[in-house]
């Protein structure tokens, strides 16, 4: 990340779904009232001039609606959202413009409106093509409405990209081999394809440490990963990041951007961002809860929770978090050059790092460090080990 450039890449958050989901840790929640569009309109507005006047011109590449369910939006509120940020910076010319949706009847019958906001590429949350494993992860759409959502949605959007979860519990090779090809057949240019992790705090944790439900072995998960990026691969959609998978040149701009280390800001309840004001990293945060979020712009006060400097090693460590998570790696000298750190800042752990690239799991190659591909599914020990 070069500390002269203006390009930064904007994710909108909506709080709120219709339902929530048993493995979800995200900032999303059920509204218990009803939500008035026009003061969400103009908190919105507010927080993006806010951040404009904090971080002057920044050219667009990407603008992504994140949630909770952001297709349940009233449409004038996205297109009022987009006008905003196109009235106080620059939209590249190639500005990608994401929305996540659900494939249920709500949000199937809004894609058209989508599209026409100037929405272009569209991510939906399929997580199954079984019936059993919607019910279990508690999803409110069947299979047959998926396959319903990609149909509409190939009718206006050029761009499409869709979530499946595996390890799911009795799930074993056979299974998941029958589901990932049914979803080749349907996949455009990117498929998700995440395994079930169990986060505190979620329903799930509780009901999986009371013994409710057990996940498959090791063994099993491994074969599952290997037969992903295998059928994945062999279908022309190349691994890019250790859960996702595009058609070369079709991957989301937005995420590979944040990845790689590049500036975004947040805007809605609890959104993070990491941006640079005079030539500073900082690290932000807004308040999470809806109201509260809300009511700090209805008495036009700072949405900001957190706003804090993170030094340039900090920054590195971030990048290498995330970067390392790429198939492609981290330029390790383009980093360390580019926030001014010094070998002896020590962010590496080199005895950590000959050991695993003796073992095949890690490696540099022009300059590129990355995880091999044998060391992926160990990848977070990895990461955890060497980054000091």
């Amino acid at each position: 990340m070069l500390i002269n450039n203006k390009d930064i890449s904007v994710y909108i958050h909506w709080p709120y779904c219709l339902k929530k989901c048993p493995y979800c840790d995200f900032n999303s929640h059920i509204s218990k009232s009803k939500i008035e569009s026009q003061e969400w309109e103009k908190s919105y507005k507010s927080e993006i001039n806010m951040e404009q006047n904090l971080l002057g011109h920044r050219n667009v590449k990407s603008v992504f609606f994140g949630g909770g369910t952001p297709s349940l939006m009233p449409t004038y509120l996205i297109e009022s959202i987009l006008n905003q940020l196109a009235k106080k910076w620059t939209f590249s010319s190639s500005v990608e413009i994401t929305m996540e949706a659900n494939p249920s009847s709500v949000e199937i019958n809004n894609f058209k409106s989508l599209y026409e906001t100037g929405v272009n590429r569209l991510s939906l949350g399929f997580q199954s093509l079984n019936n059993n494993s919607l019910n279990f992860l508690g999803r409110n759409h069947t299979a047959q409405d998926s396959f319903k959502a990609l149909e509409i949605a190939k009718r206006y959007f050029n761009r499409i990209s869709f979530d499946l979860i595996y390890g799911l519990p009795n799930q074993n090779e056979k299974k998941w081999e029958e589901e990932l090809k049914e979803a080749i057949n349907l996949a455009e240019e990117h498929m998700s394809a995440y395994q079930l992790t169990i986060e505190k705090g979620t329903p799930f944790y509780a009901s999986y440490r009371d013994g409710k439900f057990s996940l498959p072995e090791e063994e099993i998960l491994l074969n599952l990963y290997n037969l992903t990026d295998d059928l994945l691969n062999s279908a022309k959609l190349e691994k890019y990041e250790i859960s996702n998978y595009a058609i070369k040149g079709s991957e989301c701009i937005h995420n590979l951007d944040i990845w790689q280390g590049s500036e975004y800001c947040g805007i809605g309840p609890g959104a993070h961002g990491r941006i640079i004001v005079n030539k500073k990293w900082y690290a932000t945060q807004k308040f999470s809860a809806p109201n509260i979020w809300l009511s700090k712009f209805l008495k036009e006060k700072s949405s900001f929770y957190e706003k804090i400097e993170i030094s340039n090693k900090t920054r590195a460590k971030e990048i290498l978090l995330t970067g390392l998570r790429l198939r492609k790696g981290v330029n390790i000298k383009k980093l360390f050059d580019n926030l001014n750190i010094r070998q002896k800042d020590l962010i590496i752990d080199e005895n950590e790092y000959y050991k695993f690239n003796k073992l095949g799991l890690i490696e540099t190659f022009n300059n590129m460090l990355r995880i091999t591909n044998k060391g992926v599914p160990i990848l977070n020990h990895i990461i955890n080990k060497i980054i000091l």
